[in-house]
């Protein structure tokens, strides 16, 4: 029996994140699932795989191969189907050129889910391969907080059971105006509706004032807690042992908090009331942070991971975007900036080197 293409969910980018979401909506059954391979050696990986995901979850290991799966570096897209349901959980410094070859398959009647880490790839995207409103696919994105670690290719540990948040994103073209109608997408509820029928993803719809203001936070804890692991090379629950690491955190959020309160009250249609702009004060803000620190004590940070492994960070889309950001609205970032230059040199630093390293900050570290 042929399935209309407006059912399939395709998904584009299988690390660890992209691997779990296609398996939890295989075994769902609640829509056919087509996995998007765009490297030569992922074929390859997929084939030693026996074309299968496998999720070990409390010691138990859970096989799906109901997948059907594309060569998206051979086919000619003028001739391949429409996407209508489309994740992407690519890295975010690889989205537009991996969405790059399917841009004449998506279209107004698209929904794009965007599942990744920092901030910045819906405007990239737009800017490079959606600029017509007229035409452009409906974005969403979410906001993840299971924890998964790769065992091999195509097969990963669910150690952390968490959630998917997910809510409308709007490019910034489109902020401070009222929201596209959803009706011009063929289903922008399907997608959505796949995805919380998956109980291992324990998906739930956010507004869009909601979804915003839990990336901003978020992205507020991978700005303190990825960067800093990382230079200081320790796990996240032993970031805050040093009164200095703490006072430094503290500088990048002074910096974060006005950046972030600046983008939520831009992109909101209504002035935003005091209730909501306190989501990102200095105090709330270093609160939700030691909380996360916390409840990852022992977990190795995936900017630390990436760095160990030898692989390119996220930093330019995480404490990068805090920069530019503050470059629009008249922020000065210059320790955030200090991070990203940091991470890109591949710096480790001692806490006695603080005070030198950030001698700019109008500070006593003793």
């Amino acid at each position: 029996m042929n399935v209309p293409t407006y059912k399939t969910i395709h998904i584009l980018g299988l690390g660890n994140l992209g691997k779990l979401t296609a398996h939890y909506l295989a075994a769902s059954k609640s829509a056919p699932v087509t996995l998007l391979l765009h490297r030569s050696e992922q074929v390859n990986q997929w084939d030693e795989a026996g074309r299968s995901i496998t999720v070990t979850t409390n010691g138990h290991s859970h096989i799906e191969s109901t997948f059907q799966y594309e060569k998206t570096f051979e086919s000619d897209p003028g001739h391949a189907s429409q996407i209508h349901n489309l994740i992407v959980a690519t890295k975010t410094y690889a989205t537009t050129e991996a969405l790059r070859p399917l841009r004449p398959r998506l279209n107004a009647d698209s929904t794009i889910l965007f599942l990744q880490n920092g901030m910045g790839t819906v405007d990239e995207v737009t800017s490079s391969l959606f600029t017509t409103p007229s035409v452009r696919p409906h974005y969403y994105t979410g906001i993840v907080t299971h924890g998964v670690y790769t065992k091999r290719a195509f097969s990963v540990v669910h150690a952390g059971h968490g959630s998917i948040r997910v809510g409308a994103a709007r490019p910034s073209d489109e902020r401070g105006s009222l929201t596209p109608s959803l009706a011009r997408a063929a289903s922008p509820k399907y997608l959505l509706q796949c995805l919380c029928k998956a109980p291992g993803l324990s998906t739930s719809e956010e507004s869009e004032e909601a979804i915003l203001r839990i990336q901003l936070q978020k992205l507020a804890i991978n700005a303190v807690i990825n960067p800093l692991t990382t230079i200081f090379d320790c796990l996240n629950g032993q970031l805050f042992d040093n009164p200095r690491r703490l006072a430094l955190s503290r500088l990048l959020l002074s910096e974060i908090s006005s950046v972030i309160s600046s983008v939520f009250a831009s992109s909101m249609r209504e002035k935003s009331d005091s209730k909501a702009m306190s989501n990102f004060s200095i105090p709330i803000l270093e609160q939700i942070v030691l909380e996360a620190a916390n409840q990852t004590a022992e977990n190795i940070s995936s900017m630390r991971q990436e760095m160990l492994n030898g692989r390119r960070t996220e930093i330019d889309h995480i404490n990068g975007y805090i920069v530019e950001q503050g470059a629009k609205f008249g922020v000065d970032c210059s320790m955030n900036q200090m991070m990203v230059q940091l991470i890109n040199e591949k710096r480790k630093l001692a806490d006695a080197e603080i005070p030198e390293i950030f001698s700019g900050a109008k500070r006593d570290w003793n």
